[in-house]
């Protein structure tokens, strides 16, 4: 990561009236519970027209003020910006208390950084980052920046909503009267806001003001972000009139589309003879939906995905001979030479925008760039059906919708005029599934058994990234982590693996495991719990405070069946009664037999939900604690006598 140190300027100090900052214990009266709050937070956005140009800014002012001694968890912050948000005038300074006033003492000294995600090999997201000085009980922070658009059409979003409480935030846009916006406002069901328009000379003011906001009610997450369920303002361009010349932005999903088209129209006007030549070699003689297959595996087995965005870089997707060149791409260039490939072949194939469910909007809520972040291919075949290809997913089988975008909408190119919204259908719980049968035995108080476990569907690509790249030497490790089973003592001894990168077919492993001190013995009586996976014993949401949503990636079954051999000169003594729990969004079901000589538990749970919030999370430790009930179930042997 690159830093430069940038000093702006010496640190300096002076008095404020206490008078004009909030009382500190009557903060503490009210929000005792909390090591902090902010007492305002302004978004100034400015739609002007200067010199027959337009000009677009954003600003901030955030004032938060330390309750307690936990000051630590404050003294960072920082400020981020693109090639599309300049960074303009910024400053940074902490009132700390002197008695019946306060001394400022300014941030003296800003790192400039890229801001790095793990999910993108390269962007050009950067940040200001700094550290406020002399934090204490009492002390306020203080935080002002100005951004530049270099092109409004990439406006940040407001958020009303904070990890603590916020007193009081505005929002205000001053829109020039040669200038046309829009705005949406998001997970504000229950929020008392304020709007007020206004206009003064040759502008027009919106404002949005709230007061008293409790902090985020959950944890975000990747997947389940502020976005999801923090109350948030967005304002767009929608036109501009400059001396009667009308320019078009956005407001409608054919704006959006139109921009979009800007990227595509003129992409991959022809092939390279090598890229013509392999096509021809992968396609000979194959029917439709087999030349399809052959040209998506090759392009997922080929080419490497590399996340990259670097401002309009991040929407224009690379041309399929530069990519088939170098052998990489990002979403985009490797859907365009997907694409590309497909026509090549004769195949009906054209690109689409989709959002990731990172993304909680629809393109119909929020006809913006904001709305995805993701690029496919459909293929239309001539059945009249559309596969949905996704070469950034690997081991993902042909025709099989990836389950990041399962439920979003996608923005399908017909023609260069045309488009139409298709939303990516929900594989159900019984696409994906595992199946993990064992037969166990008793031997000199070690447990010996023999296993054999399938995967399908999304639970079959786990596995399959689990094990990319593992060392033969190091399988039995590996698979001893996947299985684990009964406690820490539980090993893989030896294995067998089957289809497990290859595609439309089950993976299946068949393996052989001991597990040791496991078995209690209480006299002439043995106790053996037959739940020997409890994989979510302790996942129960604690709704006290700030809540931890469960994620899932997409819907499953999960079947567990372990058949025990009753030791000789044993018998059945005690088995558990079958228990089920059922509801529309996940059950379970155990159920206890007596099969010849030996006893079979089968466990089967069934899951049909991406994330559990609000009412559900109630349902969710409903379940967890029948589980935990039939966890601690035993079947009890006794000795012949």
């Amino acid at each position: 990561m690159r830093a430069v140190l940038i000093l702006l300027f010496a640190l300096t100090l002076h008095t404020v009236e206490a008078e004009e900052k909030p009382g500190i214990n009557h903060l503490k009266n009210i929000y005792g519970n909390y090591n902090a709050v902010i007492t305002n937070t302004e978004y100034y956005y400015d739609f002007n027209v200067v010199k027959d140009s337009l000009k677009v800014s954003f600003s901030e002012k955030t004032q938060t003020t330390i309750l307690n001694h936990h000051a630590r968890a404050f003294t960072n912050d920082e400020i981020f910006f693109n090639s599309f948000a300049v960074l303009g005038k910024h400053k940074a300074y902490t009132l700390v208390p002197q008695g019946e006033k306060y001394q400022k003492k300014d941030v003296q000294v800003f790192h400039e950084a890229s801001s790095i995600n793990d999910d993108i090999f390269y962007d050009d997201s950067k940040s200001i980052r700094f550290s406020y000085p002399s934090l204490q009980e009492g002390a306020i922070t203080n935080l002002e920046y100005t951004l530049f658009y270099t092109d409004p059409r990439f406006i940040r979003k407001s958020f009303l909503q904070s990890h603590i409480p916020i007193l009081k935030a505005k929002v205000t846009a001053r829109v020039h009267r040669d200038v046309q916006i829009g705005y949406k406002l998001f997970n504000v069901e229950g929020l008392n806001i304020n709007y007020n328009q206004y206009s003064k000379g040759k502008y027009t003011y919106h404002e949005w003001i709230v007061t008293d906001v409790p902090p985020y009610k959950y944890v975000s997450s990747p997947s389940f972000n502020i976005r999801h369920f923090s109350p948030h303002v967005i304002l767009y361009l929608k036109s501009t009139n400059i001396n009667g010349n009308t320019e078009k932005y956005f407001g409608k999903i054919d704006d959006l589309f139109r921009y979009y088209q800007g990227f595509i129209s003129d992409l991959n006007s022809s092939c390279s003879p090598e890229l013509k030549e392999l096509v021809k070699h992968l396609t000979h003689g194959l029917p439709e939906e087999e030349k399809a297959k052959a040209i998506y595996y090759w392009v997922q087995r080929n080419i490497k995905y590399v996340a990259y965005e670097q401002g309009y870089w991040g929407l224009k997707p690379a041309s399929a001979n530069e990519v088939f060149t170098k052998r990489f791409g990002d979403c985009k260039g490797m859907s365009s030479l997907l694409c590309c490939m497909m026509r090549q072949a004769g195949l009906n194939a054209s690109l689409a925008w989709v959002g990731t469910r990172h993304i909680p909007y629809t393109y119909e809520q929020l006809p913006l760039p904001m709305a995805d972040n993701h690029m496919v291919v459909i293929h239309h075949a001539g059945n009249g059906k559309k596969y949905l290809l996704d070469c950034t997913f690997n081991y993902l089988d042909y025709g099989v919708f990836p389950y990041h975008i399962q439920g979003k909408e996608v923005l399908i190119t017909k023609n260069q005029k045309q488009y139409e919204i298709f939303k990516v259908p929900v594989s159900p719980a019984n696409f994906s599934s595992i199946t993990d049968s064992v037969s166990i035995t008793l031997q000199n108080g070690l447990i010996k058994g023999d296993g054999n476990v399938i995967h399908t569907g999304f639970n079959k690509i786990e596995l399959a990234q689990a094990m990319d790249g593992v060392k033969e030497e190091n399988f039995n490790n590996n698979l001893s982590r996947i299985l684990k089973k009964g406690n820490d003592k539980f090993r893989v001894e030896d294995h067998h693996i089957h289809n497990l990168f290859e595609f439309e077919k089950p993976a299946e492993i068949d393996y052989q495991f001991v597990l040791h001190d496991y078995v209690r013995q209480i006299g002439d009586e043995l106790f053996v719990n037959l739940n020997l996976l409890k994989k979510y014993q302790n996942l129960s949401i604690d709704t006290t405070g700030i809540v931890t949503p469960i994620e899932n990636d997409f819907y499953c079954t999960e079947t567990f069946i372990t058949r025990f051999e009753i030791p000789e000169n044993y018998e059945m003594s005690y088995i558990p009664d079958n228990a089920k729990f059922e509801s529309d969004i996940f059950t379970a079901v155990f159920n206890y037999s007596k099969e010849d000589n030996a006893i079979v538990l089968k466990q089967q749970l069934t899951f049909s939900i991406f994330v559990l919030t609000n009412d559900q999370i109630s349902l969710w430790n409903d379940l967890i604690r029948f589980l935990n009930q039939q966890y601690r179930s035993t079947i009890v042997l006794k000795k012949n006598q």
